[in-house]
């Protein structure tokens, strides 16, 4: 690195000065992992009203953790003896663990306000799934929010990272710290836009309820529940290997899928979906009707895990897999990302489930 003045820009691209910067940071005292952590905590918080009416006069006092899983639906039914869930979390330590939660609480997120929350998804929360064009809207608006907001909360905390987290290291590491940084900067910021501009398309049409311009397909099965997922993910490939879009640096938009967990009246059923526009995911939902039923269920568990960390499951079940599929589960969930890569689908049989239909809307 060539010298840099005390007062001009430092390296880093943080707009201040470098004396005010990196100057000094190697000498640093290092944070702990607890207190980086209890830090970015603070720094990533975030509320805010997702419905497309929110306003200051429309919406009631109080942002609420809102569900984005059914709460007397499918987390419920996945809920053990204590009415508590599981997930695959990292500790304050940095420790991967199975994270074990109330199924009231597990979830949620400060992204409605009470009133909202209630008007929006009653139609979800206090009804049966029946393959309504708008139930799967609505359930596909929640997980597109979720992945919006949570997209806005990293990047509120991405300044205080760049601040402190490469404090106490040689300047070489540091340089290479930020520059990842700056890459998850941009792929994060590019995310938000994506989202946001999904998240549009979607409150136009409930304003309007052009529940037409969206599409769905939606597995419907019984069984044992045992998994309960609300996401979003880019779908980069189809089942069967194809590339469909690239999530590369440059392009312009990249398409989005929701998936959500919703109860029926025969069992369950996992609902995809997405605005009729974008294409490649109507691309991927057709590559998913083409799976035989027998082997749909391992497939569905597996692209779960690897794409939606929204994703909660019984620990009887988890318990009771055999030690090579909880290895592997367990990887997928963990993976830093997905994207770019093929989901290597191994057909191990995870859960009793029987597919009973699959419904393109």
């Amino acid at each position: 690195m060539s010298k840099i003045g005390r007062n001009e820009p430092c390296w880093c691209g943080s707009g201040q000065k470098y004396k005010k910067c990196h100057l000094n940071r190697s000498t640093e005292e290092a944070l702990s992992i607890n207190r980086l952590i209890a830090e970015l905590r603070l720094k990533t918080f975030h509320k805010e009203c997702m419905h497309p009416d929110a306003s200051d006069d429309s919406c009631s006092s109080k942002i609420i953790d809102a569900h984005t899983i059914q709460k007397k639906g499918p987390l419920k039914s996945i809920a053990d003896e204590s009415n508590h869930v599981y997930c695959f979390r990292t500790d304050q330590n940095g420790k991967d663990l199975v994270l074990k939660l109330g199924w009231q609480k597990a979830s949620t997120f400060k992204g409605f306000c009470a009133k909202h929350d209630k008007a929006m998804f009653s139609p979800i929360e206090d009804e049966l799934y029946n393959g309504s064009k708008s139930q799967s809207f609505i359930a596909g608006y929640r997980a597109v929010a979720l992945e919006y907001f949570k997209k806005i909360s990293v990047v509120k905390g991405l300044p205080f990272m760049s601040q402190h987290v490469d404090r106490g290291m040689p300047v070489e590491a540091q340089v290479e710290l930020q520059r990842k940084l700056n890459s998850m900067r941009q792929g994060f910021f590019k995310g938000i836009d994506d989202f946001k501009e999904t998240l549009n398309t979607y409150a136009n049409s409930h304003q309007s309820q052009a529940y037409d311009d969206f599409e769905s397909l939606t597995v419907y099965f019984t069984g044992d529940l045992d998994i309960a997922v609300s996401g979003c993910f880019s779908p980069d490939f189809t089942i069967s290997g194809r590339r469909i879009q690239t999530l590369a640096p440059g392009v312009k938009f990249v398409e989005n899928i929701a998936v959500n967990t919703l109860n029926t009246k025969d069992g369950y059923a996992l609902v995809f979906s997405w605005p009729k526009s974008f294409t490649k995911c109507g691309e991927f939902a057709d590559s998913l009707i083409s799976v035989s039923h027998n082997d749909l269920p391992s497939k569905l568990v597996e692209l779960i895990f690897s794409y939606i960390e929204n994703t909660y499951f019984s620990m009887s079940w988890f318990n009771g897999l055999e030690h090579n599929k909880k290895i592997l589960i367990e990887s997928m969930a963990r993976r830093s990302i997905q994207y770019g890569e093929l989901v290597e689908f191994s057909n191990y049989e995870y859960t009793n489930w029987k597919v009973d239909r699959v419904v393109r809307n």
